[in-house]
């Protein structure tokens, strides 16, 4: 994956060093850099020149700054960056509208640097103030690094972490940190704050009065579909499926087994055999759509001396445990390709699950809850520690943290807004907009660019992600049956059992493990002398949660000693300094 990364202020070749080394994972070369009066804007090639286009221009005054790849009238020229800035210095930051792909690019013009992410949030840039000068990155780590450099952990970061298991707001984990929003250019300029603008805005796509004919829908999806996976595989022999034996990355499966035939390798993941799997209905897949099969094992014992690695890798940690089988899945297959399909952006685009329990309360409850009764819905459909963080921080941690504020403020503007007008589709642009662009992309990009592969993700292609908002609610979720649309589109392509079963999902058996394989290092690593040196975590609370106390054996105590070993080994690495 290729990196851009610079700053606002006078050269320096000390700090483009520094900067550069914290990224040089995800590159293939040296980098390279423009110095203008305002500042210093730096670009590292990919590992494999196919990944994505990028590069460095200047025109008439105006350095640009690219990573990833567009797929305009523009497509397949060589100094992309070049024609970028010339479309920036005719039309202003209106030109990202017209951009499709998955991209992030920085602009700077005169003392003024705009950092620019995709509608969809495939690739992430964040940015930082230092010593009186804003810095940014296509990775926090290329940040953290600064010398001197400021790691206060942000206490609401905190929150948000245990009730999300991710960051879904502009602020990171670490104080005087943050990220640009998916769809959104950040304009950076010394003396003033950060200011966002909104690029792309796939909700307001929503039609009062849509064509109500099914077929109509069907037809369209099915097009889009096949065209983001064509434009993704775009002539390139080198890309492989992750298959999980869901509807999502099967219909994937489908459409690039039709480009590909049997050169096409998919690969499933599971746990051994005494945990429940879904590699029967993966293999019913590779069957009916003739691609070469492969199926991983992922055990504790396996991943475990790569675990810090993972954590280091995703920068920001992510609490949710099925991050190790997408980095041990990804460790599997480098080498043997460039690029990786999948399946991720149906449930949140199309109607995935946990949406009907927040419809049930919309249309039966609404009128006898107090404000503020959907946004603790919703959190609590996540299903993480929510309800557990004031339980699991110390007495002077938690006075830092406002529930209201930090959390339930996150989602009150989505509730609010007056676009999208159905509630349906106002839950589908939270879990696009959130999960989506700050959990599944950032998750699928990071994991995967650690092992030099890119990650492709047509559900989340924008045409794809604004069909959802222009058709009838009713087809993402009809009569009960999530994803309607997708199942109807391929019904006659794959078998009945992947069409018609309801969602199970990657059950990473992290219950078990903390009772067996991980209980050991889970209370090394979560010793009391660790959480007293931290100052964090109630102490009391972590040795319940180590312990699996029969009262409490309906708990989610799996998840919890997960979110808190993924959180402590983050500490130690960013906070601390410890080596991954």
């Amino acid at each position: 994956m290729s990196a851009i990364f610079g700053y606002l202020g006078q050269h320096d070749d000390r700090l483009l060093a520094t900067m550069s080394n914290a990224i040089e994972h995800r590159t293939g070369g040296p980098f390279r850099y423009i110095e203008t009066t305002g500042g210093t804007l730096a670009y590292r090639p990919p590992p494999c020149a196919e990944q994505c286009q990028g590069g460095l221009a200047e025109s008439n005054g105006v350095t640009l700054a690219f990573a990833g790849r567009v797929r305009t009238a523009t497509d397949g020229a060589t100094e992309i960056a070049a024609l970028l800035a010339e479309q920036y210095r005719l039309l202003g930051l209106g030109f990202i509208e017209a951009l499709q792909g998955d991209f992030v690019c920085a602009i700077l013009d005169g003392e003024q640097l705009h950092l620019c992410r995709d509608g969809a949030g495939a690739r992430s840039v964040y940015f930082a103030k230092h010593e009186g000068r804003f810095f940014f990155s296509v990775e926090p780590k290329g940040l953290w690094t600064l010398p001197g450099f400021s790691k206060r952990i942000r206490p609401a970061g905190i929150a948000r972490y245990f009730s999300f298991s991710f960051q879904p707001t502009t602020e990171t984990l670490l104080e005087d940190l943050w990220q640009t929003p998916a769809g959104h250019v950040a304009t950076l300029s010394r003396g003033s704050s950060p200011r966002f603008t909104r690029t792309f805005r796939f909700e307001e796509a929503e039609s009062a009065r849509p064509d109500p004919n099914p077929d109509h829908w069907v037809g369209k999806f099915r097009q889009a579909l096949g065209t983001a996976v064509e434009k993704r595989i775009d002539g390139r022999r080198d890309v492989i499926a992750f298959l999980s034996g869901g509807i999502d990355s099967s219909i994937v499966v489908h459409e690039a087994a039709a480009r590909l035939g049997s050169e096409l390798r998919t690969f499933a993941l599971h746990f051994g055999e005494d945990y429940p799997d879904e590699l029967e209905f993966a293999r019913m897949v590779a069957d009916r759509c003739g691609t070469t099969h492969e199926e991983v094992l992922v055990r504790p014992k396996s991943f475990l001396p790569r675990l810090r690695q993972m954590v280091w890798q995703l920068d920001d940690p992510i609490g949710d445990p099925v991050t190790i089988g997408n980095f041990e899945l990804a460790k599997t297959v480098s080498g043997s390709a460039n690029a990786v399909l999948n399946g991720e952006g149906g449930d949140p685009c199309y109607g995935g699950p946990k949406n009907l329990p927040m419809l049930l309360q919309h249309w039966y409850g609404g009128a006898r809850n107090e404000r503020g009764f959907r946004e603790r819905l919703y959190l609590e459909s996540y299903r993480r520690g929510y309800h557990e963080f004031n339980r699991l921080l110390t007495p002077d941690w938690q006075r830092l943290i406002d529930p209201q504020e930090d959390l339930e403020a996150v989602l009150t503007p989505f509730f609010e807004a007056s676009r999208p007008a159905s509630f349906l589709n106002k839950l589908m642009a939270i879990n696009v907009r959130l999960k989506g662009a700050q959990l599944i992309l950032p998750k699928v990009e990071r994991l995967l660019g650690g092992w030099g592969l890119q990650p492709l993700s047509p559900l989340f292609d924008e045409n794809l992600v604004r069909l959802s908002f222009e058709m009838p609610p009713q087809l993402k979720l009809s009569r009960g049956v999530e994803k309607w649309v997708l199942k109807q589109a391929y019904r006659d392509d794959l078998p009945n059992e992947i069409v018609d079963r309801p969602k199970s999902g990657m059950r990473v058996p992290v219950h078990f493990w903390f009772q067996g394989e991980l209980k050991r290092y889970a209370k090394s690593l979560l010793s009391e002398k660790n959480i007293r040196r931290a100052g964090l975590f109630n102490p009391e609370r972590v040795r319940q949660l180590l312990r699996y106390e029969a009262e409490e054996r309906d708990s989610r105590h799996g998840l919890l000693l997960w979110m808190l070993i993924t959180f402590e080994i983050w500490r130690q690495i960013v906070v601390e300094g410890e080596t991954v």
